[in-house]
């Protein structure tokens, strides 16, 4: 058995009970904003939804520590940033390309006519505003990293390897991040990326004995997608530029 987080024995129901609270967080902060302002799911809806959810896991977490731990998310959860991992956020970029790039012929294969887009997707592409986007990154690339990690690799892949070997601890907490997403239906074509980043989260926090790298991992993966949707059309225009322009300047250097 791993000693990984032993210091707290974290249980299945406590996990769901962590997971709960997000959505019921999730819930009530979606449903006012909705009666506020409408029945449109736009940016503002989304962030209220995901600061809902990240408010509740924190929330329950917070009174479990008190409750069964020590009262810290660092000695109860693994919660701690280190400056040395500063290279897992452009590792993180790296992850996400190569997670593409292994699973793009598999949904080529199983979605012809295209995957489906999952909404936080569809709502980080349309955002146009420098406050929007800003707003994305908080929540995608920072509160999502940081939560998901506690609840994830924190709480259920220390309850993991108390029954089971590390190896399969981290594949089965990584089957559970990836399932956990088809709460959004249209996620099924992101799972085997998420199985694989799960993976790579979970043998992070294993290896190191904390959250920091797979936060910082986490964060770069999140941020590569977020800033690849909002930026997409731009990068793609400049892409072309760049290309156009070496171009030309090959050619002038073969005519010379």
């Amino acid at each position: 058995m791993s000693d990984y987080l032993q210091d707290v024995e974290w249980s299945f129901p406590q996990a769901l009970a962590v997971f709960v609270a997000g959505i019921l967080g999730a819930f009530v902060t979606t449903a006012m904003v909705l009666v506020v302002r409408g029945p449109d799911l736009d940016i503002i809806a989304f962030v209220a939804s995901f600061a809902g959810q990240a408010g509740g896991n924190l929330l329950a977490m917070w009174i479990l520590s008190i409750r069964k731990g020590t009262g810290s998310f660092r000695y109860d959860f693994g919660l701690t940033l280190e400056i040395k991992h500063w290279w897992g956020i452009p590792a993180g970029f790296g992850l996400q390309i190569a997670v593409v790039a292994i699973t793009a012929p598999l949904l080529e294969l199983l979605f012809p006519d295209g995957a489906p887009q999952q909404e936080v997707a569809s709502i980080t592409e349309d955002t146009t505003t420098l406050v929007e986007r800003l707003l994305i990154v908080l929540m995608v690339g920072v509160a999502a990293p940081v939560v998901e990690e506690m609840l994830f690799r924190g709480m259920l892949l220390s309850r993991l390897v108390r029954s089971m070997s590390p190896t399969w601890a981290i594949v089965a907490q990584a089957a559970l991040f990836a399932v956990i997403h088809l709460l959004d239906p249209s996620a099924i074509a992101a799972l085997p990326g998420l199985m694989i980043v799960g993976v790579v989260l979970g043998y992070a926090a294993i290896k190191t004995g904390s959250l920091s790298l797979p936060i910082m991992l986490h964060a770069g993966v999140n941020l590569t997608a977020a800033v690849a949707l909002m930026f997409g059309n731009e990068l793609t225009e400049w892409l072309e530029q760049v290309s156009e322009s070496a171009g030309v300047e090959a050619l002038i250097t073969l005519i010379g």
